[in-house]
């Protein structure tokens, strides 16, 4: 079934900044998850979501901005409740229709005060749940506007918990300001972080997109990039069984060998193929271990491989012999730690910069070299991102339960696994 979904903000994506670009990420990707959502602001905008402009939402220009000047200076006249009586004329139709309504900072930031009193008086009369408060900035907290705040109606609204009304902070550091704020109240609040389209920002191709998500490659503990043909000289059996040594210490891993078979002899090769995929069912790898063009049932452009070293954790280069070694170069361009066999070639070319393990270690002897290879800040700080601020992955474990998705736990979850969820 189809839900209806109203996000409001002061101003929509199109303008420049932090909350417009999450606005619009959200839009993104809850549309292609099958909401119909509208989007609620002071001035138009370019996203491709319907829009409905409320310019006494906009405190730079007409009613707005002579509201906010009385404001300022702590007067609430006749032309506060002018705007207050436009927008609830206007928004409260729009509310009743949708199933969820997201609202952006108007219950904890002073840009529009008129809306935060609407938006309280339209939350006595919904269903618990249904509006969703979700705050980035919180005036009462924040030293630059305290000295805009009064005391009493409208100000005070933005320090109590409005009726109705679930509340989302991006951050833990705001949760807990907007708890202190609160004092005596218990109302539940989440923490869901912001988040980076990672396809987006990597500037990922249609190809590459989808052989990350063929292979699931982002939601994996480790990836590893073999960019060769299937050769004998390239050892791929000794990489095999080290992914099941990563394996057995409960890794998610994928290794991606990018290449097909050497067209020189294409029946030797085949075979080689055949026992490398014979190696990978005994050991119960092979969902880890990807031949990538023999899965796709074609070969990867020469940019579509080089875009896999951007997903990928490693290169991972087992040869037992080399001509020379030209992945190490590429690998060092795109900044990705290499680990491969101790042979003259590699000390030659990756010299001090690479890390090596000898070609009679055992499978456990190279997952230690290549975990400590990969026991860094910036390594560490890469999968932690796709981990726990990718979109898709916030989306589905905390948005989608949020916003009443049948098959999702009903919960809010903290980001910080050792902070309490509620209060």
């Amino acid at each position: 079934m189809t839900r209806r979904l109203l996000i409001v903000h002061y101003t929509p994506p199109g303008v420049i900044g932090g909350v417009e670009l999450i606005i619009h990420q959200h839009i993104q990707i809850l549309k292609a998850r099958g909401f119909e959502i509208d989007v609620v602001a002071g001035r138009p905008g370019n996203d491709d979501a319907p829009l409905h402009v409320l310019p006494e939402l906009d405190t730079a220009a007409g009613l707005g901005q002579q509201v906010e000047a009385e404001l300022a200076r702590g007067l609430v006249g006749e032309s506060y409740h002018a705007a207050r009586r436009a927008i609830e004329a206007r928004l409260d139709p729009l509310i009743d229709a949708a199933d969820s309504v997201i609202t952006h900072n108007a219950y904890t930031l002073h840009f529009s005060l008129p809306l935060t009193s609407v938006l309280w008086e339209s939350g006595r009369r919904q269903a618990p749940g249904k509006m969703i408060a979700w705050c980035h900035d919180i005036a009462w907290t924040n030293p630059l506007y305290i000295p805009s705040m009064h005391d009493g109606p409208p100000w005070s609204l933005l320090r109590e918990p409005a009726p109705n009304t679930t509340y989302v902070t991006v951050s833990e550091e705001r949760r807990q300001q907007l708890l202190g704020l609160w004092s005596n109240h218990t109302t539940p609040v989440g923490v869901i972080p912001n988040g980076i389209d990672v396809a987006a920002f990597l500037r990922l191709s249609a190809p590459a997109r989808e052989i990350a998500r063929r292979f699931d490659l982002l939601a994996c503990d480790l990836v590893l990039l073999l960019p060769v043909r299937i050769t004998r000289r390239k050892n791929i059996e000794l990489a095999i069984r080290a992914v099941r040594a990563l394996k057995d210490r409960g890794l998610r891993v994928r290794f991606l060998i990018s290449g097909p078979q050497a067209p020189h002899h294409p029946g030797l090769s085949d075979r080689y193929l055949d026992r490398l995929k014979e190696l990978r069912a005994e050991l119960d790898v092979t969902g880890e271990v990807i031949f990538v063009a023999d899965a796709l049932g074609e070969n990867l452009e020469s940019a579509t491989v080089a875009e896999l070293y951007t997903v990928a954790d490693a290169l991972f280069f087992p040869s037992s012999q080399e001509g020379f070694g030209l992945p190490i170069l590429e690998a060092g361009l795109t900044r990705v730690p290499v680990v491969l066999s101790d042979i003259p070639v590699f000390r030659e070319v990756g010299g001090a910069d690479v890390v090596m393990f000898e070609l009679d270690d055992s499978p456990d002897t190279i997952t230690d070299r290549l975990l400590a290879a990969l026991d860094t800040p910036a390594s560490r700080l890469y999968r932690r991102v796709l981990r726990e601020f990718r979109w898709d992955a916030i989306v589905d474990r905390q948005i989608m339960p949020l916003l009443g998705h049948p098959e999702a736990p009903h919960e809010l979850e903290s980001r910080a696994a050792t902070a309490p969820k509620v209060s």
